[in-house]
């Protein structure tokens, strides 16, 4: 073979061995960027002028630029070099088609980046309006603000904390405007922006749904007569909150922080309470039957008259706790501790009390009838109205 004749195969194995080293240094090179980004600290120490100005995330973009453009002149070099219809023309022709296509797909991404930057600009700009918005005089001004924040933080993953901080803000700081509102509910703004702390992890693409809870900051709010019902508050901070009448009927509350709270004649049947803290908490007269309070932290809480019908207080500590006059009936209160509470005059028919812990439990005129005992310590401050169970009665 001929030195003229070996050139063209010369040539063409230098063409592939070229393009094969600059695909893997690419796609290496993208795939190191980001994760350990070492190639900042030399970018660093160059001029400014002479450091290129993309980041990790335009890095795939430049190198198929680059890669398109080697690909694409060594084709045509080729085409140009080579005999018509050889194998090194053929294969030419198929690289500056390739390096045509690396360059197109490279402007493509670019201008798809480049329509995600402008609306990211514009997400901004229309999320600083709405803020700016949210101090006006105008009621309807700021319910149009918390409408823009809601719909940004629905579309946005990156908008939904900040959302929330400025929602709980919001409500921490406008709540004694409650007197503008109707009696026994709070103002319209505030009761929307409790709306979207409560609503906004349950958009159809948050990364985790219903279980992207709200851990926000609402100590002390005073929102008597608030609806929250079905909103998902779970570990959300309510300590010495004003709830009184608020409607929370199947809210989910789990692990959420409400010592202190006053929830007097609350509405928070068929809640999701597991795990939660009443610490001290006055829950007089609340609705909480069908409840799931399995876990949680009622140490010296007040339920006088409460109605917990049906409610899962499985291994709940109710130490000290006001239970007088409680509607009971039913309730799973199986590995409670009762040591110290006040259950007079409650009604505890067919409650399931299996080693409960009843020591000290001042259960004078309590109705005890059909209640399962098994295995309770029975160590009570009972008067003779106490209805104990026949197994009960003997003990």
């Amino acid at each position: 073979m001929t030195s003229r004749q070996a050139l063209p195969r010369r040539a063409l194995i230098w063409s592939i061995s070229v393009v094969v080293v600059i695909v893997v240094a690419a796609v290496a090179l993208h795939l190191l960027a980001g994760a350990t980004v070492w190639w900042r600290p030399a970018l660093e120490r160059l001029p400014r002028y002479l450091a290129p100005p993309y980041s990790a995330v335009d890095l795939l973009p430049a190198a198929l630029t680059v890669l398109g453009a080697v690909v694409l002149l060594i084709g045509v070099g080729c085409w140009f070099a080579a005999e018509r219809g050889t194998l090194l023309q053929r294969t030419s022709t198929r690289g500056v088609v390739l390096g045509v296509v690396l360059v197109a797909g490279s402007l493509v991404y670019t201008d798809a980046r480049s329509m995600e930057t402008v609306q990211e600009g514009r997400s901004v700009d229309r999320y600083d309006q709405a803020v700016e918005r949210l101090g006006s005089r105008e009621i309807e001004v700021r319910l149009d603000a918390i409408r823009t924040l809601r719909r940004l933080a629905r579309d946005s993953q990156r908008d939904r904390v900040t959302t929330v901080d400025v929602m709980a803000a919001y409500v921490r700081e406008h709540d004694s405007m409650a007197k503008a509102g109707l009696p026994g509910q709070p103002a319209a703004d505030v009761q929307m922006a409790l709306t979207v702390l409560g609503s906004v992890y349950d958009a159809p693409d948050t990364e985790l749904g219903h279980d992207w809870v709200c851990s926000c900051d609402l100590t002390r709010i005073r929102v008597p007569g608030a609806d929250l019902s079905g909103l998902n508050l779970g570990t959300a901070v309510l300590t010495r909150a004003d709830l009184r009448g608020a409607r929370l009927s199947g809210a989910d509350l789990a692990s959420a922080d409400l010592s202190g709270a006053d929830l007097r004649r609350a509405y928070l049947d068929g809640a999701d309470l597991r795990h939660a803290v009443l610490f001290v908490a006055d829950l007089g007269e609340a609705y909480l039957n069908g409840a799931d309070l399995s876990g949680v932290d009622l140490f010296k809480a007040k339920l006088r008259r409460a109605d917990l019908r049906e409610a899962d207080l499985s291994g709940v500590d109710l130490f000290d706790a006001d239970l007088r006059g409680a509607d009971l009936r039913g309730v799973n209160l199986s590995g409670a501790s009762l040591s110290g509470a006040d259950l007079r005059e409650a009604d505890l028919r067919e409650a399931i009390l299996r080693g409960a812990d009843l020591r000290g439990t001042n259960l004078k005129g309590a109705d005890l009838t059909g209640a399962d005992l098994t295995g309770t310590h029975l160590n009570v401050k009972a008067g003779d109205e106490t209805e104990l169970p026949a197994r009960a009665a003997g003990a």
